[in-house]
């Protein structure tokens, strides 16, 4: 399989999309029509969803959310409002309901929306858009499926001998990403839902508590992919739909300029992804020497919020 990105005009594309280089500022405004609140996530064609649905031959069905108390405690929250949520259950005699109090919608495996942060230059959110009325819901009312590939760059990294801490702020390289796609085999290619294992979660859950609770600080640290236009390139030019990763921010923390977030969510139109369970896709695709498979998202359908859990499947 081809182990290079490429993005051109095909099933069901009605044109091509210009390059990153091409891109005024390196935005996408109007890119898919003056309103429109899909992004990125327009290049999840029903060809490609179709095609996606070949890549299921196992039938191995794997959750990518975690707990809705993971991570604990939470390593941002000395610098963050988020707090687990609180189960409270409502008894009568026959029945019970549950009411998850305090839920952050961004806690645990989560979705960024497109209302999370506004563009730091131009102050406005995606596609130019200053409505605060129209959120996630749009992701929602279409659902999220697609070819998803998975970059084990964690354990790639550490096989060439440069282990990465998941306690540091390391950054995670183009080259990184080129050489890791290069070694599984596989292919970014157009309508790609990305995937990327650092290995952040396999270290925090082997800490002990006290071991997490003493990095929850101001001075908090976690690697990420590199914050660079050569990234930005990196991912639009390969017709990535969508990037989530098992760590707390997909890019380094503390934030660096220029800031990903925003260049993703607000410019590009590309979903973002953070706190996905990831290690037990890793082992299963390891062990099956392949790293595509069918992914699945829906998105809670709640209007005008800034993001969502994950509710994300992978299907080898």
């Amino acid at each position: 399989m081809a182990t290079t990105t490429r993005n051109q005009a095909a099933d069901g594309d009605a044109a091509p999309r210009p390059p990153y280089a091409d891109l005024h500022s390196g935005r996408a405004v109007g890119l898919y029509g003056p309103d429109e609140q899909l992004g990125a996530l327009n290049l999840l064609t029903p060809e490609r969803v179709a095609a996606a649905s070949s890549l299921v031959r196992t039938g191995q069905v794997f959750s990518l959310n975690a707990s809705l108390y993971y991570p604990s405690p939470h390593p941002a929250s000395a610098i963050s409002r988020r707090r687990a949520p609180t189960h409270v259950v409502h008894r009568s005699e026959r029945a019970r309901d549950d009411l998850w109090d305090g839920l952050y919608t961004q806690y645990s495996s989560q979705w960024d929306g497109f209302l999370h942060v506004r563009d730091v230059e131009h102050g406005c959110f995606y596609n130019g858009s200053t409505d605060e009325s129209k959120g996630i819901e749009a992701w929602a009312e279409r659902g999220i499926a697609g070819r998803g590939v998975l970059l084990d760059v964690g354990r790639w990294l550490a096989e060439q001998g440069r282990p990465l801490d998941w306690r540091t702020d390391a950054v995670i390289t183009v080259e990184n990403l080129r050489g890791c796609t290069a070694d599984q085999r596989v292919a970014i290619d157009n309508g790609t839902i990305l995937l990327l294992r650092t290995g952040w979660e396999t270290g925090f859950r082997a800490s002990s508590y006290a071991e997490r609770a003493a990095l929850a600080t101001p001075d908090f640290r976690c690697p990420g992919i590199d914050p660079s236009p050569e990234m930005l390139e990196y991912l639009w030019d390969g017709g990535v739909a969508a990037v989530a990763a098992d760590n707390f921010t997909l890019e380094p923390f503390p934030f660096r300029d220029p800031w990903l977030h925003s260049a993703l969510l607000n410019r590009l139109g590309i979903p973002v992804g953070e706190f996905w369970h990831l290690d037990a896709l890793a082992d299963a695709c390891r062990a099956a020497g392949r790293y595509e498979f069918l992914l699945t998202s829906a998105p809670l359908n709640g209007p005008g919020s800034a993001g969502s859990p994950a509710n994300a499947l992978a299907i080898l």
